[in-house]
């Protein structure tokens, strides 16, 4: 049953419940208090516990915990030299790991190794990695040099957006090249390395600050131990080259472990057994103020919020959801859509998936490759795949409060030609789910850098009132009206 009698059902926010930034930043704080939390920590705990703390307080039912096998990958020794002078770096997640290469170790878990003494060979540099790059060199038994580019630039979403709000013209034309780490030519140019016989490789972040500690999304059949290093880094590797010094060591050692994902789900139960899902995840690779303590706070901020609103004005299920192992495989996200979305018979029926990440600070590669943040927010899109009628709500909303820089975004448009939602929705939006997904990438994303005073603080409160009226009128909208 679907009903728009309640007044918080047209867009309408109850004003005792209206968000508080501060509130929102204080949760954003306390997460960020457990550094490298979720699956990037071993049998960790901590944000779990503080969720369903959370959750039970504000008064949400059937609160639990589902556990999907992960997996933690952990260097304990990593080290890069060319002719004796060592060069900063720092090791690539999930490199030398898959239990298919010739340091491998039962069914890929336990540890890795590249030996006491480590790999001494000669580095060979590769360039951009192309096929004709190479083609034109044997790097058998050899190490790899080359460089890794970024490949989505900010110009080719906005170029492509249904809806731009950008009202106080802030969009600067020269940084819509800058490109963010989602998407990058590493896969392309480690499965060419490990085709033709490359015995590890060094890749060169060109397109990034000055920093190597980056850790990205978990990439499959990485059978060969890989370094990063900075722009600067890698033209010291080419210089000593260029002088004739070519022979390089490189040591990786660590181990891979099985470890539980762990999901948190509450419930705020509406008129209808209908449900919208409101999700983001809770693990992060560092301190994860952006990525994405702040997607977590916002997804708290709503559930804080509809738990003030009596049942009755309620019209549908809400589903607050909370993912883990965003880092380490999307299993958490498997494990979720068996069991709440394409399994038989389920008590509640996902209708409309809502998914929240990043409230960020624009930033950009300064003078001197220093990481350079501005106090605007960095451009934002909203991937939604939902009816014309919700899609001039989102714009709406957006307007309405002000969320400068953003772009909707046709997600069925885009998904074929990227490969897939290139955001935490994508395994529910694939299971068939309507989804309305805001997302920003800004450049520190996956760094060390990632840390909380990146968060865009105004933005905080806006967004929730937002997102709140969107959730408002797909709970008011006839289920079977909320897709395309």
């Amino acid at each position: 049953m679907d009903s728009n009698s309640a007044a918080t059902s047209h867009g309408a926010r109850h004003p005792a419940a209206e968000p508080d930034g501060e509130q929102i930043f204080s949760w954003i704080r306390d997460l960020t208090a457990f550094s490298g939390r979720g699956t990037q920590t071993l049998d960790d705990h901590r944000s779990v516990d503080y969720l369903l703390g959370k959750f039970t307080a504000f008064g949400l039912t059937d609160v639990q915990v589902q556990e999907a096998d992960s997996l933690h990958w952990y260097a304990s020794r990593s080290e890069l030299s060319l002719g004796g002078t060592p060069i900063p770096h720092s090791p690539v997640v999930f490199s030398f790991d898959s239990g298919n290469g010739p340091f491998a170790t039962d069914k890929g878990n336990g540890r890795f190794s590249t030996g006491p003494d480590g790999i001494t060979a000669d580095i060979i540099d590769v360039g951009e990695g192309r096929d004709c790059d190479f083609a034109a060199a044997d790097v058998e038994g050899r190490i790899v040099l080359f460089n890794l580019r970024f490949i989505l630039p900010r110009r080719a979403l906005l170029d492509v957006g249904k809806f731009v709000y950008d009202p106080n013209g802030t969009v600067d034309p020269s940084a819509l090249d800058t490109a963010n780490p989602y998407l990058s030519t590493f896969e392309d140019v480690v499965e060419r390395a490990i085709t033709h016989g490359a015995a590890g490789f060094v890749a060169v972040l060109v397109d990034y600050f000055e920093s190597h500690d980056i850790r990205t999304e978990y990439k499959p059949d990485v059978t060969i131990p890989g370094l990063w290093v900075t722009k600067t880094a890698g033209a010291r590797i080419r210089a000593l080259a260029a002088q004739g010094v070519t022979v390089a060591t490189l040591r990786l050692e660590g181990e891979r472990t099985a470890t539980p994902a762990r999901t948190v789900i509450g419930y705020l139960p509406g008129v209808s057994s209908d449900t919208i899902m409101i999700q983001s995840h809770h693990d992060s690779a560092w301190e994860g103020g952006v990525e994405d303590a702040s997607g977590t706070a916002e997804v708290l901020a709503l559930a804080h919020y509809y738990s003030r609103i009596p049942q009755e004005q309620r019209p549908k299920t809400l589903m607050f959801v909370l993912m883990d192992s965003h880092w380490t495989g999307y299993q958490a996200h498997k494990r979720f859509v068996d069991t709440f979305i394409t399994a038989p018979d389920l008590p509640r029926r996902i209708v409309a998936n809502v998914t929240l990440e990043h409230i960020a600070k624009q930033a950009e590669v300064g003078p001197g490759g220093v990481l350079q943040v501005f106090d605007r927010p960095e451009y934002r899109g909203i991937f939604e795949n939902v009816s014309p009628a919700l899609k001039t709500t989102i714009d709406e909303a957006v307007a309405a409060h002000g969320l400068e820089r953003t772009v909707r975004l046709d997600a069925d448009e885009l998904v074929p030609l990227m490969g897939e939602l290139p955001t935490d929705a994508d395994l529910v939006f694939e299971a068939g789910v309507p989804t309305i997904s805001l997302i920003s990438g800004p450049l520190y994303l996956y760094d060390r850098a990632d840390t909380l005073d990146k968060v865009h603080k105004p933005d905080l409160a806006p967004v929730a009132c937002a997102f709140i009226d969107i959730v408002n009128r797909l709970a008011a909208t006839p289920s079977d009206r909320i897709g395309n």
